[in-house]
């Protein structure tokens, strides 16, 4: 089965999330991503089930599979001239160079964009950063917790009023920055596939959290107000709203359009008296009465299980849904239905259940064809295969440290 970029080759030069979340959403659509990783300890994601007290361990690192499924894994010191001169024959022979260094290291080790065109002029550079090259802070490092939550403003936006700010999702940032700089990249080949040009693409994680945020700033760049954070008690739209049921759990109902749904709500939570009562029988009543209507609406959630509205709420076609934990995610049938988890067979001799991207092709797939690549897996492959090296060779850079 051809797939949708096969025939790309990408040389993933990063660590931690955002990069090579980026560059697995590539490879898991066919292309050939070729990691390329420090000798000395190789991508810090390789350790972080040891140093990250909140992350669950496991004996295999899923976090490190997530993020490098597809790919091919080969190792280089870029300090060592001989490094680089290896990593300057890969450009030659690729399509896309992704890398998230900060700008001083890349002129350091001869990896900026400048450099990197001079050798392939068609090549697509992707940099991917914390707050963008051409601000003050371009030197300045980051992770999603402070470049993407903290920064753009997410996290400021989340969570009930006078109440400490929520604690920040691992990855949340990285996956979702990740995915609009794949989307970068793709419409930089196109243009490429068009004109035979090459360019640079830069993408931050300040400019993902922004653009995520993108209503709310908005509302701001408009009005020059604050964009407060709003208690679910105070929403303007109580059937916009989220209820707890008798058994503790939640569920989240999203009527937009609230006059279309106000008689099926009301006919789903036997509150017929209220359909046409004056406070209530508009969407202009019920935001001006919310703060009567959500505590009635409270009470009421409050006398059945949540699979017990499931059933009433269904029989009058309201847009509503469970809120669900990971836990539950994980074994809803829906997004296996739809092939957003897959189980594959692990080397550990493990079935390891993976997640893909949101998409579906009905022509070109993504499909999970390896798992992560071990430390330095492909490096005399990529070496001798691709770019001609001698076995000579390979044992003289061994010898000097270049590879291991």
């Amino acid at each position: 089965m051809k797939m949708a970029l096969e025939g790309i080759r990408v040389i993933d030069v990063s660590e931690a999330g955002l990069a090579p979340v980026c560059c697995r959403i590539l490879a898991d659509m066919g292309a050939e991503v070729i990691k390329v990783e420090r000798t000395e300890g190789g991508d810090q994601t390789r350790g972080i089930l040891k140093i990250s007290g909140n992350v669950p361990i496991y004996d295999i690192n899923y976090v490190f599979e997530f993020y490098n499924f597809n790919k091919k894994g080969i190792t280089l010191d870029l300090k060592q001239e001989e490094g680089q001169q290896i990593l300057y024959k890969l450009v030659e022979k690729s399509d896309v160079f992704v890398c998230n260094f900060r700008p001083q290291a890349l002129k350091k080790l001869g990896l900026e964009y400048e450099t990197i065109a001079k050798i392939n002029p068609r090549i697509i550079y992707a940099h991917l950063s914390g707050y963008g090259l051409h601000g003050p802070e371009r030197d300045v490092g980051a992770y999603d917790f402070v470049g993407y939550w903290a920064r753009s403003g997410v996290m400021s936006a989340l969570g009930e009023p006078g109440t400490p700010l929520p604690y920040q999702l691992p990855g949340f940032g990285d996956n979702t920055t990740g995915m609009y700089a794949a989307c970068a990249i793709l419409l930089a080949l196109f243009h490429r596939e068009r004109t035979g040009e090459g360019q640079e693409v830069c993408v931050s994680l300040i400019g993902g959290g922004i653009w995520s945020m993108g209503i709310v700033l908005s509302s701001v760049l408009a009005t020059g107000l604050e964009y407060p954070r709003v208690s679910r008690m105070d929403t303007s739209n109580p059937i916009f709203n989220s209820y707890e049921c008798a058994d503790g759990e939640w569920l989240q109902l999203a009527c937009i359009q609230g006059d279309r749904y106000w008689s099926g709500v009301c006919k789903a939570l036997s509150l017929g008296e209220l359909e046409n009562d004056s406070r209530f029988c508009t969407h202009e009543k019920r935001m001006e009465s919310h703060e009567e209507l959500i505590p009635i609406l409270d009470k009421v959630f409050m006398t059945k299980t949540r699979d017990e509205w499931a059933e009433l709420l269904g029989q009058e076609d309201i847009i509503w849904t469970p809120v669900k934990t990971p836990a539950e995610v994980a074994n809803d049938p829906t997004p296996w239905a739809d092939g957003y988890f897959q189980e594959v067979d692990h080397p550990a001799g493990k079935k390891l259940k993976v997640i893909l991207p949101p998409w579906q092709f009905s022509k070109t797939p993504a499909t999970i064809r390896s798992t992560a690549p071990e430390f330095g897996q492909h490096t005399e492959e990529v070496l001798t295969e691709l770019l001609g090296y001698t076995w000579d060779d390979v044992t003289a850079f061994k010898d000097k440290g270049v590879i291991i």
